[in-house]
């Protein structure tokens, strides 16, 4: 609290004090005035200077006294995450202040004390979910393996058709478990990556490998423009979940559109301090009245309604990481003509480099 705004919060003691020393004046002017005398106005003077000595000593020595404590106060208000503040608060300013001081401490460890309580309720959750998780993607490599040899097996056409459907859906099943371990992640994303020069081909290479079924069975066909080895600085991990996550939204969307050319076509190329990673397909687009809000968590928009496949946490999780990771993510769509989504590396501008 500044002296100024100590003065406001004290104006009505000043103003009292000005009436009492006004009162005690009239009562000594009334009490000469019947025995016959006369105040001098010198007199009335000297009271007013006397008094206003007193007030402002008073005033100056009060806000002294207290200038540690509204300095202490003062660094809690502009401090948005330590508490420490509260231990800095000095003592015996006054039983009120010492009061006060009392009930910040308890206030504060009944904080900590619930904050730990909480930390301690999602840890077991997180821990459950990513065990769980990944005792779920055993069974689904088992059974992909299974429907593999199936497959090769000499069976009819309408039987190795349902076996592709069945792998589709596995697929499916595999990438929604592979998002819910990386919003898991995310939150402990700091202690979770490690720094890399990549070939950024290479990685979009694995990608379209592991989606190859989904191509195949929706008649899709991954073209990659450029066969240039561009090397990024990135996290290997991260950068495949999120060209991952683009990759099937190409895919989702461009399924259900009824055209013959059902392509997606990926572009790398180096355009000043930067790399661009395009992702271009010719699905369904986006409506744009949805297009500014993609990238907020759990929005489905005008799609996810019509083809009810959406999470809307794909996009969402991409954006987060590609922030935390200092890379950039655009994205620009026509409804009924196809999206294009820009994955930009900036160079020299990353979390690596900070």
């Amino acid at each position: 609290m500044k002296f100024k705004d100590y003065l406001k919060d004290g104006l009505l003691y000043i103003v009292f004090y000005i009436i009492s020393t006004t009162l005690v004046i009239v009562v000594i002017m009334l009490d000469l005035i019947i025995k016959g005398e006369k105040l001098k106005v010198s007199n009335i003077a000297y009271a007013y200077i006397l008094s206003t000595v007193f007030l402002v000593l008073l005033i100056t020595i009060d806000y002294m006294k207290k200038r540690k404590f509204y300095s202490a106060i003062n660094d809690g208000l502009d401090s948005y995450e330590n508490l420490e503040y509260i231990f800095n608060i000095p003592n015996n300013i006054s039983r009120e202040h010492n009061m006060l001081k009392e009930l910040l401490i308890k206030d504060y460890k009944v904080y900590q004390n619930t904050l730990e309580k909480y930390k301690k309720s999602y840890k077991t959750h997180t821990d459950f979910n990513n065990r769980w998780i990944h005792q779920m993607k055993t069974p689904i490599s088992v059974i992909k393996l299974i429907l593999e040899n199936e497959k090769d097996k000499n069976i009819d056409e309408a039987t190795k058709k349902s076996y592709e459907s069945i792998e589709e859906e596995m697929e499916k099943l595999s990438n929604g478990l592979e998002m819910a371990l990386y919003t898991l992640r995310v939150n402990d994303f700091e202690q979770d990556f490690k720094v890399e020069e990549i070939n950024i081909l290479d990685i979009v290479r694995i990608i379209i490998n592991e989606n190859k079924n989904a191509f195949i069975v929706n008649s899709i066909y991954p073209k990659i423009v450029s066969n240039e080895d561009i090397v990024v600085k990135t996290d290997k991990k991260w950068i495949k979940f999120i060209v991952g996550q683009i990759i099937s939204n190409s895919i989702k969307y461009s399924k259900v559109k009824k055209s013959k050319d059902k392509s997606i076509v990926i572009n790398i190329h180096k355009e000043d301090d930067k790399v661009i990673l395009s992702i271009k397909d010719n699905g369904v687009g986006i409506p744009s009245q949805d297009l500014e809000r993609v990238f907020n968590p759990f929005f489905t928009g005008e799609n996810g309604r019509v083809y009810s496949e959406s999470t809307g946490m794909g996009l969402y999780l991409s954006k987060d990481i590609c922030n935390r990771l200092g890379h950039g993510i655009d994205i620009e769509s026509t409804e009924g003509i196809g999206t294009t989504v820009n994955i930009v590396f900036h160079h020299g501008k990353s979390i690596y480099n900070l």
